[in-house]
């Protein structure tokens, strides 16, 4: 356990990755919130107190597409960065894996506490004070603090999870690694959209939070699966 911490220890290294760089893309997407729903209000004459109003400014979805880029890329360079360093440090492959997961399940943590504090915030002020909806938005459960945060905790757990996976090809297999992988995994959807695609208006309006947090742990089980199945053999490069 202690070599598993140290691992840990290792990714939690880089502060500025792990701590700042999500604050600034989050203040990033007040800014541009804020300046999109004054446009709004602005341009159709409509209050912030409006009904109206309200029901378009909480399918805000800036807050969810944000994060997903850069926790993919911090995914993939926790593993591909790191790795050499690790095991020249003396840690074994399976403690470097099981390190790197409890990593970013701190960081899983770190962000959703973040998230549910400026919702607080943002409920707390009656929106900042001007009726801007940023995270009380219906993807994130429309001002449900929990909702939010296991949904921030999921979704930031599932794409450092996805980006690990890519990085650990790239580590076992070089540059093809990762090509034919995001290959396979395009063909994989595109085959199961053309299978589902009669029933598929039935099963997106059919989906629950639930299910979707069941899809997200197994895809999240699958990929820790598949970056020890690729770091077992895997080369110190």
């Amino acid at each position: 356990m202690t070599r598993i911490l140290k691992v840990t220890r290792l990714h939690l290294n880089k502060l500025s990755s792990f701590a700042i760089v999500p604050v600034f893309i989050l203040a990033f997407v007040f800014v541009l919130s804020v300046v999109i729903q004054f446009a709004v209000m602005r341009a159709t004459g409509v209050p912030a107190s409006a009904p109206e109003y309200i029901e378009g400014a909480r399918w805000n979805q800036a807050a969810v597409w944000s994060l997903p880029g850069f926790l993919v890329y911090y995914g993939v360079q926790a593993v591909a960065t790191t790795y050499p360093f690790a095991l020249a440090l003396g840690t074994t492959r399976r403690n470097f894996v099981l390190g790197t997961m409890l990593a970013n399940v701190l960081q899983a943590l770190y962000m959703a506490v973040l998230m549910m504090a400026l919702l607080g915030i943002e409920l707390a002020s009656g929106h900042w004070f001007m009726g801007l909806y940023v995270f009380d938005v219906y993807l994130l459960g429309a001002g449900n603090l929990a909702v939010l945060g296991l949904s921030a905790f999921l979704g930031v757990w599932f794409f450092l999870t996805a980006g690990g996976l890519f990085g650990a090809m790239w580590v076992r297999f070089g540059n093809r690694g990762p090509a034919i992988l995001g290959i396979v995994l395009g063909l994989a959807l595109a085959i199961a959209l053309l299978v589902l695609a009669p029933r598929l208006g039935d099963i997106v309006s059919g989906l629950s939070r639930g299910a979707l947090s069941i899809v997200a742990l197994a895809v999240i089980a699958v990929s820790l699966a598949g970056t020890w199945l690729a770091m077992r053999r895997a080369s110190v490069r």
